[in-house]
């Protein structure tokens, strides 16, 4: 288990890939009616082959930075006949390409963006795209945003935040036909037999109120904006592994701690060494300077500036001079 969990793997801790399913299963009423499906940032697929109850029918264009995760995700998904694109979200002539792609096909479509906008240097192009196809009718559109408020710590990969007021900028440049939902966090616990036997429970959960903070947020518009599906779910926590990721967390921050009290032992030596050189170095050059002004010598790694004034002799007078022998 990673401490940033950016890509859902089958490793991902067992609450962040229920955050990721629901929100496949809130698209997955319209991708199952859809002609077309993009899923922009698809990753490896498992959060989207977990929540969609069957293959997908809908022609899907999947899309992610990396080209061999669009692969195994068609493969997750089962969809061979996949269009696998791998492009950078901020580039107009790549999302032009995608617009292509998801509009060969004739009949309803539907775009995913999920966990995705945070991580663009600039979303002004995929916003625009989006909402001029969207406006269109050609498309409907949903798309997720962390809530760093409720995570309070800055995530390295994230290059912009995002929270209740940066949401709001947001929602004011969508079409006004929309629908807002917030993510909500649950927490909880179950009762089982002894023996441990799987059991199925249909749980009541009562959510909403002053104290319930977004994890997320979601916005859809485009033509089938309000049909999405609410819902919650729950899944079995993975407590060993949670136990077994954090005191591997501490053992690797102690590690990293000990790595760097040694690097800056070492850079406190070096330092002393350079502090130490660099005044045995003046003293010699001094020591050296002297002489060579001694022996009226030029100054070795002096520029002109430092070289010694060079003093013509004097001049004899006539009388100083000698006769010459008769």
């Amino acid at each position: 288990m990673a401490d940033w969990q950016e890509r859902i793997t089958r490793e991902t801790t067992p609450a962040i890939r229920a955050e990721h399913d629901l929100r496949y299963r809130l698209a997955a009423p319209l991708i199952a009616a859809s002609a077309g499906w993009a899923d922009l940032g698809c990753g490896n697929g498992v959060a989207a082959a977990a929540a969609l109850p069957e293959r997908p029918s809908a022609r899907a264009v999947l899309v992610d930075i990396d080209e061999r995760v669009v692969a195994r995700a068609a493969e997750e998904l089962g969809l061979p006949d996949a269009v696998c694109l791998a492009a950078d979200l901020t580039d107009p002539d790549a999302l032009r390409r995608i617009g292509a792609e998801l509009l060969e096909c004739a009949g309803e479509r539907i775009v995913t963006c999920f966990e995705v906008v945070e991580h663009l240097s600039s979303f002004v192009p995929l916003l625009q795209w989006s909402v001029e196809l969207a406006r269109e009718g050609a498309a409907t559109f949903v798309i997720s945003v962390p809530n760093d408020a409720f995570w309070s710590i800055q995530n390295p990969h994230h290059l912009s935040s995002w929270g209740e007021g940066a949401f709001e900028e947001l929602r004011r440049l969508l079409p006004r036909e929309q629908t807002l939902l917030r993510q909500i966090s649950l927490t909880g616990s179950a009762m089982i037999g002894w023996d441990g036997e799987p059991t199925r429970y249909e749980l009541v959960a009562e959510i909403g109120g002053e104290r319930a903070v977004a994890s997320h947020f979601i916005a859809a518009f485009g033509p089938r904006h309000g049909e999405l599906w609410r819902g919650a779910v729950a899944t079995q926590g993975d407590v060993l592994g949670q136990r077994r990721w954090e005191r591997q967390r501490e053992n690797d921050v102690a590690l990293a701690q000990k790595e760097l009290d040694v690097l800056e032992q070492e850079l406190a030596q070096a330092r002393a060494y350079v502090e130490r050189s660099s005044t045995w170095f003046a003293e010699w050059r001094a020591y050296i300077h002297e002489l060579e002004r001694q022996l009226s010598l030029p100054l070795s790694g002096a520029g002109p500036d430092e070289l010694p004034e060079v003093r013509e002799p004097p001049a004899e007078s006539p009388q100083d001079q000698a006769t010459p022998p008769q």
